[in-house]
């Protein structure tokens, strides 16, 4: 099964090609497809970058789910020191189907950009095993450095269970962690 931890992601968005050679199942869809309308997924992110840290909890729910796409709406609360925002609902749509960048294989999505290593744990949320895959990556691009570790597992929507990076820019540096909380089924 390919994995898509969040890093793995962002770095594609930021590193990969426009053009594209095929197009393969959506991992993320199917994580969601197995799932009943009204599913609630609930993640915890804290950053800190600059001196200035960061509490945010993003509650993604199942709406509406077809043969081609799934529907999410995301709703995201953060607390910066004494201030509390609450972003308005956002609308995902995740295809089933996604685009491979040109010049990459299917077999090169296990392993992105700047992979390091790789195994498996199992991670306890909400007294839930969850078997999960782990992946350790370092990516370079122009001023920006990641260095992250990502757990995913099939059995969790959106895929991501666990996180933590570190963020440098120009020499100022970060850090992120985010964890599942939740998962609430209809």
């Amino acid at each position: 099964m390919l994995r898509f931890p969040l890093a793995a992601l962002v770095a594609g968005a930021l590193f990969a090609s426009p053009a594209y050679a095929e197009s393969i199942d959506n991992p993320v869809y199917k994580s969601w497809a197995g799932q009943k309308k009204g599913t609630v997924v609930t993640v915890k992110m804290v950053s800190e970058f600059g001196g200035q840290k960061s509490e945010s909890t993003i509650v993604s729910t199942l709406t509406e789910l077809t043969a081609d796409a799934a529907t999410i709406e995301t709703v995201t609360a953060t607390k910066i020191g004494t201030m509390e925002f609450k972003a308005p609902a956002m609308k995902l749509e995740i295809k089933k189907t996604m685009e491979i960048p040109a010049g990459k294989k299917k077999e090169d999505l296990d392993k992105p950009e700047g992979f390091l290593e790789g195994g498996t744990e199992t991670v306890k949320v909400d007294g839930v095993e969850y078997k999960t895959k782990w992946m350790k990556m370092k990516t370079k691009m122009n001023d920006v450095e990641l260095d992250a570790k990502t757990w995913t597992s099939d059995d969790v929507p959106n895929m991501v269970v666990k996180m933590d990076s570190k963020t440098n820019i120009k020499g100022m540096g970060g850090s992120m962690t985010m964890e599942l909380i939740s998962v609430k089924k209809p």
